[in-house]
């Protein structure tokens, strides 16, 4: 069956729609294989950037206006969750620019920091000005980085027609392997209820 995969007429088809949707949540590991996709020609590199900015951005404009609407509700849920609220808080308060820019680059604030930054009241267009430049320069790093690892790839394996599958399969399960390990890693730093 895998053998009759065609990853080209998949990414054509679906590879800018499933990019757009992997960016609403998370997203970098499905940019990285975006702008690997890229560097073999199956995608543009340009429109990678586009959708990728385009969902980060709509992404982080959803939950920053639940955030908004949950207001201070929505700090202890993110405290039981064993997020570092306070240090996220102190940053919005005293650089609340640098935090909108910087949410998306901050390792396990991706989702939460758009929430707490809804809920300090940060005015809506500041908010969304800085998101699409912090967007937009998230997008271009990690497509970059794809393109980049497709030019060290290329150069080690020559061409990498017969190692796509093989490459995309390995980039899910590492991306799954690190994102379930930062789960259970983040579980057990949680304090137990009492």
């Amino acid at each position: 069956m895998l053998e009759h995969l065609d990853l080209a007429q998949l990414l054509s088809s679906y590879g800018y729609l499933a990019l757009f949707i992997g960016c609403l949540l998370e997203g970098e590991t499905m940019l990285l294989l975006a702008g690997l996709a890229a560097h073999q020609g199956l995608m543009g590199f340009v429109p990678v950037v586009f959708w990728a900015c385009v969902g980060g951005t709509c992404g982080d404009q959803l939950l920053y206006w639940a955030g908004r609407r949950a207001g201070v509700r929505a700090l202890p849920w993110l405290q039981r969750r064993g997020l570092a609220v306070e240090r996220v808080t102190g940053l919005i308060e005293r650089h609340p620019l640098v935090a909108i820019f910087s949410v998306r680059f901050l390792y396990g604030m991706r989702l939460a920091g758009p929430l707490l930054i809804g809920a300090s009241r940060v005015g809506p267009l500041r908010f969304l000005l800085i998101n699409l430049i912090g967007a937009f320069c998230w997008a271009l790093l990690f497509a970059s980085g794809g393109y980049w690892a497709g030019q060290v790839l290329e150069s080690w394996l020559g061409n990498l027609k017969p190692y796509r599958l093989p490459i995309l399969l390995g980039v899910v399960l590492l991306g799954g392997g690190f994102e379930f390990w930062r789960r259970r890693r983040s579980h057990r730093a949680r304090p137990s209820r009492q």
